[in-house]
């Protein structure tokens, strides 16, 4: 008698690779997930750091004009200085110039003037989230304009933040969550 022999998988040789793909998937899997956060992190970062760029050219700008009181050249729209040459408003000149105060309206078109990017930006209303933007911009009491990068973030979730000094030309990256 010729017996065919059957080549194949046995059951329990398939149950082994199930298994190992399994644990493979369980381990892998929230490694690739993070790939999404760190990408806007990343984001974030590049344009933040671009913002505080404009802001130290702007300023140099200023100062190979002479330090003046009016507007420099620079970006688009009509920038106006604080007394130490920071961009300080965008349009309008400031009301106070060594003091402020920054107004609302002025971090967003400072973002806005300063920036090519294709981020959008809004300015807060009534919560940072949810946001139809990528940034949301604020100015505090101590004339600080405040912007969160709002893609990929959801509500309680530490995000990052740029805090800009018009007065000193401070400019802080950071983390912090949506409570403004």
């Amino acid at each position: 008698m010729n017996r065919s022999s059957t080549r194949g998988f046995t059951l329990i040789e398939l149950v082994v690779v199930i298994v190992i793909l399994g644990v493979l998937a369980v381990t892998a899997a929230p490694r690739f997930l993070n790939y999404q956060r760190d990408a806007h992190i990343a984001r974030a970062d590049a344009a933040f750091g671009a913002f505080a760029n404009s802001v130290q050219f702007y300023q140099a700008k200023w100062l190979t004009q002479g330090e003046p009181e009016t507007p420099v050249s620079y970006g688009s729209g009509t920038i106006y200085p604080s007394t130490p040459g920071y961009p300080m408003s965008v349009g309008s000149a400031p009301v106070d110039p060594t003091v402020g105060p920054v107004r609302g309206s002025d971090c967003v078109a400072m973002w806005n003037a300063l920036m090519q990017v294709d981020l959008t930006i809004r300015p807060l209303t009534s919560t940072v989230l949810p946001s139809d933007t990528d940034i949301v911009s604020w100015y505090t009491s101590s004339n600080q304009c405040t912007y969160y990068y709002t893609t990929g973030y959801s509500d309680g979730e530490e995000m990052p933040l740029l805090l800009y000094s018009p007065l000193t030309g401070v400019i802080e990256k950071t983390t912090g969550r949506n409570n403004a």
